[in-house]
């Protein structure tokens, strides 16, 4: 997927609220049979969604599979779950059902398409859409940042997708917030896949990002001129100061039988309008992600959105 100059030209013009957390060994296999039980436990908080208004309506319970080694036991404190856990679904466009019950309107052809789940280990071909819906059970602060990786294992610059002014409160996150990139009322409301090549470069082979959450906005960043809503180039040592600082193991886990699901009004609606939340009855995040890390302390989470044929 094409971030720089393509996809900035793409991510200046979206109102995109995000996080920083990093992921690691997205497409290791599910584990062994012994730990099947561990795995089906509620890794997600089941209370800091309120409950349904529809007395008849049941809690989402779900089960998730690892996909990446597990976390030792006590890695994170049962009190302190809900500051170490993110939910995130990458949704990919398909044309439109007469079934479907939400979509998102293409400016550009005038069409309709429906959002769909994939699992974080997708490889995605060239030209496919898609978005990224992320919903934190903490309050905080969120960054996205953006670099391209080759087939070499060389990645580009970093740069802040998001939030588009740094120095604004948008970026501002509550437990149960949805939080959608791009946002849905932007002219161009999807990423486009398009592998970078250049003369002398080694093929792209991911777009990597970095979803951050701190408990207090970031005092770093470099200043932005006025009216300027691009992705904002950061320096690669900050970053990797960042990562020095912040970088704890994480566990990753996919929810069973959430993949090819499309879009909900419920979702759609949450997205779409910062005020309104999802309960305890609608759908699970496709993918989390546990991270060892202390009460208090940044959330750091790669997520690579991986090219391929």
């Amino acid at each position: 997927m094409k971030i720089k100059p393509g996809f900035h030209q793409q991510i200046s013009a979206f109102a995109v609220c995000t996080i920083t957390i990093c992921l690691i060994g997205l497409t290791v296999p599910t584990f062994a049979q012994d730990q099947d039980d561990d795995t089906s436990r509620r890794f997600w908080p089941p209370n800091f969604r309120p409950a349904s208004t529809q007395p008849s309506s049941t809690s989402k319970t779900g089960r998730y599979k690892r996909t990446t080694p597990a976390l030792p036991k006590d890695a994170i404190a049962a009190n302190t779950m809900s500051d170490a856990v993110v939910g995130i679904t990458i949704w990919r466009l398909r044309p439109s059902k007469g079934t479907d019950e939400a979509r998102i309107l293409v400016k550009k052809s005038g069409k309709n398409w429906t959002p769909e789940r994939v699992e974080a280990g997708t490889k995605f071909s060239e030209g496919s859409m898609l978005r990224l819906s992320i919903e934190i059970p903490r309050t905080g602060y969120l960054y996205v940042i953006d670099r391209e990786q080759y087939g070499d294992g060389a990645m580009s610059d970093p740069y802040l997708i998001f939030p588009a002014n740094p120095a604004s409160d948008e970026n501002k996150v509550v437990a149960g917030r949805i939080v959608e990139i791009p946002n849905q009322s932007d002219d161009q409301a999807y990423f486009e896949v398009k592998s970078l090549r250049e003369a002398g470069q080694s093929p792209q082979v991911a777009e990597v990002l970095t979803v951050l959450v701190t408990p207090s906005p970031l005092k770093e960043l470099p200043k932005r001129a006025a009216g300027d809503d691009s992705p904002l180039l950061l320096s690669k040592a900050l970053v990797e100061k960042w990562e020095k600082e912040w970088t704890a193991a994480v566990e990753q886990l996919e929810l069973e039988n959430g993949a090819g699901n499309a879009y909900t009004r419920a979702e759609q609606a949450a997205g779409g309008n910062s005020a309104k939340r999802l309960t305890q009855e609608d759908p699970l995040p496709q993918t989390i992600f546990r991270v060892a890390v202390k009460p208090g302390r940044p959330l750091m989470v790669k997520l690579p959105l991986k090219i391929g044929k």
